[in-house]
């Protein structure tokens, strides 16, 4: 007799995370430096502000949605950051303005998007150019520095040995996996995500659900901008648009499909390290950006494919 069944499915995250694991033990052995505690200290500091943006993205891409305007936001969070600075405002302040500014831009998003029903696509690409137009006006497109202390030292502080950044971005992403995970609200997003008619005629509160997504992504876009203040000791009004690829590209990579309906938290995490441990252990091997920037386009198209063949993959008998 013949039949069909299931092959069994490798988790696409498993499957990274054992590929990482394998360049890391290469690149120790060619490399005395990458394991030194020096290294990782500077490769977790844009790791955690990439993985922030990240984790906001992987809820929202659940959704069936998207956020383009993610760079423009940190950008105009950090602008505020300096002029809260310039104004004399403690470290506690400058961290609620970057924090209120994020979520406001979110909470613009959400309005649009979630309440009045119109296309994230569309909604965020526009609020990606006024935001990112609004930060450049108000910055007169310089850069600010003079940041208290208190504020910088976040960048190289610690808790036994290991980085105060990298700690707030792994309790973020246990909090976004168990709300994910857990909790109503990650139940109704997901739903949007699977089924967004079904959704929008069932009794659960999509709209308000959807406004609270893009608000999360908001507040952790300025969390981010608050991290790279602390690790540059300098702002500007594009300093986040090359985070808005990186963390859509870690959602993917991390096994989050991109048509929603599924949140694969702890992959995001995989995948966001897995984009800046390779170019870090390139970096080290004296891999030519050019070429780095190759090797990891080819990742993520490995990663897409892979993804689609866990997912669809069956065999005879």
């Amino acid at each position: 007799m013949t039949g069909t069944r299931h092959r069994p499915e490798l988790p696409q995250p498993l499957v990274v995370g054992a590929l990482l694991a394998l360049f890391c033990a290469y690149v120790g052995w060619r490399s005395g430096d990458f394991w030194t505690a020096a290294n990782w200290q500077l490769l977790v500091q844009p790791m955690a502000e990439a993985g922030l943006v990240a984790l906001g993205m992987t809820l929202v891409i659940a959704t069936g949605g998207i956020d383009l305007s993610v760079g423009s936001i940190i950008g105009l969070s950090a602008v505020a950051a300096a002029w809260a600075a310039q104004h004399h405002a403690g470290a506690t302040g400058i961290a609620l303005t970057a924090l209120l500014i994020g979520g406001g831009c979110g909470a613009c998003n959400g309005l649009l998007i979630g309440v009045l029903g119109l296309s994230p696509i569309l909604v965020t690409l526009g609020t990606m150019i006024f935001f990112g137009g609004l930060a450049v006006t108000v910055s007169a497109g310089a850069s600010f520095a003079g940041f208290p202390d208190t504020l910088l030292h976040l960048s190289d502080a610690d808790w036994v040995g290991v980085p105060v950044v990298f700690l707030i971005f792994i309790l973020v992403a246990v909090g976004v996996y168990l709300a994910a995970r857990y909790s109503l609200w990650g139940r109704y997003l997901l739903h949007q995500g699977q089924s967004p008619v079904a959704a929008r005629f069932s009794a659960m509160p999509i709209r308000s659900s959807l406004f609270g997504v893009y608000t999360v992504q908001g507040l952790f876009c300025g969390l981010a901008s608050l991290l790279m203040v602390a690790r540059l000791a300098s702002a500007r009004a594009d300093m986040g648009q090359a985070l808005l690829l990186t963390a859509i590209a870690g959602v993917v990579l991390g096994g989050t499909p991109v048509m929603g309906g599924a949140a694969t938290v702890p992959g995001t995490v995989i995948g966001i390290a897995t984009f800046y441990v390779v170019g870090n252990g390139l970096t080290l091997l004296g891999v030519p950006t050019f070429v780095q920037t190759a090797l990891v386009a080819g990742l993520l198209l490995f990663a897409v494919g892979l993804a689609n063949q866990l997912r669809s993959g069956r065999t005879a008998a």
